[in-house]
């Protein structure tokens, strides 16, 4: 006898029998379309690398970017790397002017001399400002993207030498929005900060290179019509000399007419423009007066971010952070190199009973005075900073362990002497000193630095107030 559960049974199977069959079938559609995209990514990555090598002529900029485009085809480069490849080359070709070429009506000689040169200053002007946009692009995050679009909408959209001032403030607001928000090294944004302007000013020199260039062409032209007037003048008196050439005095007469008003409407053109190109040029130097300020503002705030960010707040030496770079190149210097270095780790002795005691007022100024009496013994090429709460470390480039003994121990001498009057009682302070040098088959700094601390601790054990190298 057949149960309401066993009819339950069969029409699950049934159900399960339909859902197998569709999932075959869609798995096999899978399959073909995706033997279908592979197959025509391998004819694309195939022959595509072949045609672009055989269009990829010459060394322009173009060219090797459809070199670069050829290259990621071949290795089979991430999607997102050969997208931006392709910005490239759209940005060459704009810049290049590659692409099909405008039918242009034929000119005759007078309106090729009456052409303004205003039109090439912005086209250059853009090209180049959307060169360092990509630049830009290809460095600042994604959250910068909005902005970046913004400027380079209008760069697409500058008609005129008045829209320079408006994009250069719009790029260099960009550019101080990043150099305060970034957490990237200090000294990488620097050094890309530094680039960025060096390109801005080649620009605007080529756009104030380009405008004297314009006044000489005014001069010249001016001596042009001199000449040509001269010479209309010649023809003149010459057509006037016999009665017996009247036709052809006609036809001179006439063609020196027409000459003569196609000048008249040149000169007249060209005062135009000359008026045009004297007010483009004092605002282009008003402008670019204020971009050296601004180029000078905008690597000034970095290097203080890069200062700041460097500075401990409450001692004014430098930090951990300006520390563990300075000790990693001299690391790096020794491995590459061999060029030695040496490394103090300076202890403030029982400070936390002079913070107990005395408060922490008169703790933070034994720290202030332990670095305003070492510095004046460290060479400049050596680094003192605070490593953590009452502890200092100094990095001594190019010092061997005796010079490290020397100069601890004249920072030891000095800091002893230290003494503040606290309600009438004195309070003194002294260091302990633990130092040692880089030494073969040190690997790190952490172990240079784990050779110190150990002195240190030593010198502590030993009775502190003394130097102890390893």
């Amino acid at each position: 006898m057949v149960t309401q559960l066993d009819q339950q049974v069969v029409v699950l199977k049934d159900r399960v029998k339909k859902l197998q069959s569709q999932k075959d079938s869609l798995i096999k559609e899978l399959d073909t379309i995706e033997e279908k995209f592979e197959n025509q990514d391998r004819l694309y990555r195939k022959y595509f690398p072949i045609i672009i090598d055989m269009v990829a002529a010459g060394d322009t900029y173009f060219a090797r970017a459809c070199n670069e485009l050829s290259g990621a085809l071949k290795k089979g480069t991430s999607f997102v790397k050969i997208a931006y490849i392709f910005e490239q080359l759209k940005t060459a070709m704009i810049k290049e002017g590659i692409g099909p070429a405008p039918v242009k009506k034929k000119k005759g000689f007078f309106a090729s001399l009456m052409k303004s040169p205003t039109n090439n200053f912005i086209e250059d002007f853009k090209q180049s400002y959307h060169d360092i946009l990509n630049n830009l692009r290809s460095t600042l995050d994604k959250k910068y993207a909005t902005r970046m679009d913004n400027i380079t909408t209008r760069i697409l959209n500058a008609a005129d030498t008045g829209d320079i001032g408006d994009i250069r403030e719009s790029l260099f607001s960009l550019v101080f929005v990043y150099i305060s928000e970034t957490n990237q090294d200090r000294e990488k944004v620097n050094s890309f900060v530094q680039d960025i302007v060096g390109k801005i000013l080649d620009i605007e020199v080529k756009i104030a290179t380009s405008y004297d260039q314009t006044s000489s062409l005014f001069s010249s032209n001016s001596g042009f019509e001199t000449l040509l007037s001269s010479e209309m003048t010649d023809l003149q008196t010459t057509s006037n000399v016999t009665s017996s050439l009247d036709d052809l005095k006609i036809q001179i007469t006439e063609r020196l007419t027409s000459i003569e008003t196609a000048l008249k409407k040149k000169q007249l053109k060209d005062k135009a423009i000359q008026a045009v190109a004297e007010k483009n040029r004092h605002i282009f130097k008003s402008g670019f007066a204020k971009l050296k300020q601004e180029l000078n503002e905008a690597t000034q705030y970095s290097e203080k971010l890069e200062e700041k960010l460097n500075l401990d707040q409450l001692t004014g030496s430098f930090n951990r952070r300006a520390y563990d770079k300075k000790i990693e190149d001299e690391m790096e210097r020794f491995l590459r190199y061999g060029t030695i270095f040496s490394l103090l780790v300076i202890d403030a002795d029982k400070f936390k009973n002079i913070n107990d005691r005395y408060g922490h007022a008169i703790g933070d100024k034994c720290l202030q005075e332990i670095i305003k009496r070492s510095i004046p013994l460290l060479r400049k090429n050596d680094m003192l900073a605070r490593y953590g709460g009452e502890e200092f470390v100094v990095v001594m480039p190019e010092t061997d362990a005796a010079g490290a003994k020397e100069a601890a121990e004249k920072i030891r001498q000095t800091i002893e002497k230290i003494e503040f009057l606290y309600k009438n009682e004195t309070v003194k302070v002294t260091v302990s000193v633990g130092g040692t040098q880089v030494q073969e088959g040190d690997a790190n700094h952490l172990q240079v630095f784990e050779r110190a601390d150990i002195a240190v601790y030593k010198a502590k054990e030993n009775g502190r107030n003394q130097v102890l190298v390893h």
